[in-house]
């Protein structure tokens, strides 16, 4: 994947980094993403979002298909420091609930 695109990184969970997902690339971020799901051997999975430059509803479709695999497979999936702006799409589309802090 370019590097001006959004990525995941293995880290103790994992993490999305890079600039602002784009549809192009986001079927491959969410394979990826969903892989790591059901690969986890903890049932607490933490998302970092820390080094993603830019937020989008792009980006909130992937976290939401990776959060209804990890409620299938009966896991825990929490968003660690979302910027103010994904905050504010996620909130807008009445998703709060879901990746509450």
């Amino acid at each position: 994947m370019p590097a001006d695109t959004a990525s995941v990184v293995v880290t103790s969970d994992f993490a999305v980094c890079g600039q602002a997902l784009t549809a192009a690339d986001a079927d491959a971020l969410r394979r990826s993403g969903l892989a790591l799901i059901e690969d986890a051997s903890s049932d607490d999975i933490m998302v970092d979002l820390s080094q993603l430059k830019q937020a989008n509803s792009v980006l909130v479709a992937v976290l939401l298909a990776w959060y209804r695999r990890s409620y299938q497979l009966e896991k825990s999936l929490r968003l660690t420091h979302p910027s103010p702006e994904l905050q504010a799409i996620i909130s807008f589309s009445g998703l709060d609930e879901l990746f509450s802090q």
